[in-house]
């Protein structure tokens, strides 16, 4: 696991070589064990390296034999082992025992299709010197990041935003678009980012540099097809083999691993495959809160017992938010996941045993889990009754607060039969009368093409309900948020997380499983629960879920009352633009005395105004 970055350009253009070491430096946090660069005419790799698989060797850059192709690399290639002994066969030499150098020897092989053959999570660059070309990839899923930026006819990136922005490299600009989505959805989608001139790579994508001149290519998607025709309990036994397969990849490491173990059923569903299905014990590292309904402690500590697992617990409270500048600056742009700040601290807890931990991420979006799946039977067939123009005109009304589809009432119906709504944009955030008050005329008019793009792409294609709500959820908030949350706050503690439940291979098998067997009205994750039901303790199995968060509309009022006011007010210049402070002062009187809950709102408003501070100050 590290952090990497580099540049390309004309080969008689401007010596960035220091600019590099510092981004570099930047991204120290990611790989404290070591550090590498690799410098030709007009280009320069460079990386950050956090020791996890063939510690004493594998230094980045690796090159070829001969020396002419070079990759800096971020992540775990978990079929590195199968990799090797097949490019061994055809008469590779490896120099080292790790699988950064399985990438050299693919892409000989292979060029860019060399993606195709790998399992993992990774961003990794790579300089082809006989052909002058960058790679550029991300896996998958999106797990880890890559980013971007095009200036003075070069290509400069970074595994995070913040060495980018620093390097100061034009005068930066607020896209309007991606203020908007964040508004709405939380997070900024690839290849946007908040910051007009710098791009992210987009998951299952590459980039090839060559000449100046740049391509970004798909080569992997999302399906849910076909569907498998095999019995429930053959079902079963396939995705429990795949888990178990995934875990068990999961597992190598030349150095401890841990779990974040949650009250959740996804990280418990992990263990009991860890001690029941593999015959492996880990420690476990739990976060609680005092509040009894944000606290999962309770059946964390009952599943590490039952399994007899050594278990460490760490209490937070709202000297949490002391951590908001720290994950500003990390995540180099904002994201309205507060789940953040507890994150980042049982990362650090973790960090303190040791340097992987496993994970249940990506189990709601694999088996249905989120209360927003579990749907009546009819409302599996109701948004099929309106054509799709008329879909698409409502959302995007109601979703913006425009005409009278954007009313309240309105809002309910659409909720009510266009079940799959709810899952594109959230009522906690600012949409429809929120997002027309905290608005300018400027930004809505800027960024109306954009928001009506993502509304059509939403409504495209024929798939039921389910279906439609899983593809946005895996392809959308996973990777943006979610995955986004888990790598920022995990590598901020220079700690590696490796999620089973997000192996590609596992992914893919899930969304062929027929809808009905995921879950039904009542109760989602029934595969899953079917799984490990021999395994959990019934207070683990049956537990009510809870998202993990922290008791911010408390907070607001009582003990962080004057820190979400400074927070807020006043709203930055780079901001003011765009957002209408009369209306953030507006909803924080409002929460404050007690009138509305407002806090994710304001929660959204605080760390956008702390990312402008921090990046737009000059």
């Amino acid at each position: 696991m590290c952090g990497i970055a580099g540049f390309v350009g004309p080969e008689n253009g401007r010596d960035r070589a220091m600019m590099l070491h510092r981004m570099a430096e930047g991204l120290r946090h990611r790989g404290p064990d070591d550090d590498g660069y690799f410098f030709a005419p007009g280009m320069g790799l460079a990386m950050r390296r956090l020791s996890i698989v063939d510690v004493d060797c594998s230094q980045q850059p690796i090159a070829n034999e001969d020396g002419t192709i070079h990759v800096v690399f971020n992540g775990e290639i978990y079929n590195y082992v199968e990799l090797r002994a097949r490019l061994q066969e055809r008469g590779h030499r490896f120099k080292t025992h790790g699988d950064t150098e399985t990438l050299v020897h693919l892409y000989e092989e292979y060029g860019a299709d060399m993606l195709r053959h790998l399992r993992g999570m990774f961003a990794f660059a790579l300089w082809d010197s006989r052909t002058k070309t960058l790679l550029l990839a991300r896996d998958r899923l999106g797990k880890k990041p890559l980013n971007y930026v095009l200036a003075d006819g070069s290509l400069l990136f970074s595994s995070e935003l913040a060495p980018l922005l620093e390097a100061k490299l034009a005068p930066w600009e607020i896209e309007p678009s991606a203020l908007a989505a964040y508004l709405l959805f939380g997070f900024v989608s690839a290849p946007q980012s908040m910051v007009r001139q710098i791009r992210k790579l987009p998951p299952a994508h590459y980039l090839l540099w060559r000449s100046g001149e740049v391509k970004v290519e798909r080569y992997w998607s999302y399906t849910q097809s076909p569907r498998l025709t095999c019995s429930y309990d053959e079902a079963i036994e396939l995705v429990r083999a795949k888990l178990d397969e995934s875990i068990r990849l999961r597992l190598r490491s030349d150095v401890p691993i841990g779990l974040l173990l949650s009250g959740g059923l996804d990280s418990n569903a992990i263990l009991a495959r860890l001690v029941k299905g593999l015959g492996r014990k880990v420690q476990a590292f739990t976060i609680g809160f005092a509040e009894q309904d944000y606290d999962e402690s309770v059946i964390a500590r009952a599943s590490a017992k039952h399994f007899g697992v050594e278990h460490h617990l760490l209490s937070g409270g709202a000297d949490l938010l002391k951590l908001l500048p720290d994950v500003v600056r990390h995540y180099g742009e904002p994201s309205a996941d507060k789940s953040a700040l507890p994150t980042m601290l049982v990362c650090g807890l973790t960090r303190q045993f040791v340097k992987v931990a496993l994970s249940g991420d990506g189990g709601d979006e694999a088996f249905a889990g989120y209360p927003k799946h579990r749907l009546a039977r009819w409302q599996h067939h109701s948004s099929l009754l309106f054509p799709r123009q008329t879909r698409e005109h409502w959302t995007f009304a109601a979703m913006v607060g425009e005409g009278w589809r954007g009313t309240k009432a309105a809002g309910k119906l659409q909720r009510r039969f266009l079940t799959e709504t709810p899952s594109l944009f959230s009522g906690e955030f600012f949409s429809g009368s929120f997002f027309q008050r905290i608005t300018t005329d400027a930004l809505r008019r800027e960024s109306d093409p954009v928001l009506r793009d993502v509304v059509s792409e939403f409504w495209a294609g024929t798939m039921d309900p389910l279906a439609r709500i899983l593809q946005w959820d895996n392809t959308e908030p996973l990777p943006n948020s979610l995955l986004t949350k888990l790598d920022i706050a995990s590598m901020a503690r220079s700690l590696e997380v490796r999620s089973p439940f997000l192996d590609h291979e596992l992914v893919a098998l899930c969304a062929r499983v027929p809808n009905e067997w995921k879950g039904n009205r009542h109760e989602g994750k029934l595969m899953l629960r079917d799984i490990v039901a021999a395994d959990l303790p019934a207070e683990v199995l049956r537990a009510p879920k809870r998202g993990f968060s922290v008791p911010l509309a408390r907070w607001w009022r009582n003990e962080a009352r004057e820190q979400i006011r400074d927070g807020v007010l006043p709203l930055h210049s780079a901001l003011t633009p765009y957002l209408d402070e009369r209306t953030a002062a507006q909803l924080l009187d409002e929460h404050q005395a007690g009138r509305a809950n407002h806090a994710q709102r304001l929660w959204n408003l605080w760390v956008l105004n702390e990312w402008a501070r921090m990046f737009f100050n000059n």
